[in-house]
């Protein structure tokens, strides 16, 4: 190899490298704050608050952005269902959404917490 090779891949080698801030970003419609598509490029025609790289991966869309801030749809932190009762709503049998007043089946909500 010549000097002149050597020089060249010298300089390729041992150049610093130059470490990339990526900017992950969440478009998202500014009337509904629906989210409309994740990216890290540029795209004039939409509203977008920047977001983590782990939000970035999961890419979820069930959730609202409102004044800048994303809002959740699911609270993951507790969460209700209907349980027999002794008192409560009445219902039919066979069909709890068919409320009836002298129905043998009574039924209440329960929350539970995640802690």
């Amino acid at each position: 190899m010549d000097k002149e090779t050597f020089a060249v891949f010298e300089k390729f080698f041992n150049a610093p490298i130059k470490k990339v801030d990526y900017e992950y970003r969440l478009y998202y419609n500014e009337i509904t704050g629906e989210p409309l598509f994740y990216s890290m490029e540029n795209h004039p025609e939409g509203s977008f608050i920047i977001v983590t790289h782990k939000q970035y991966t999961e890419g979820r869309y069930d959730l609202l952005i409102r004044n800048g801030m994303i809002e959740r749809l699911i609270d993951s932190t507790n969460w209700s269902k209907l349980v027999p009762s002794k008192d409560g709503v009445s219902t039919r049998q066979d069909n709890v959404m068919i409320v009836d007043q002298d129905g043998p089946a009574k039924w209440k909500l329960k929350t539970y917490y995640l802690d």
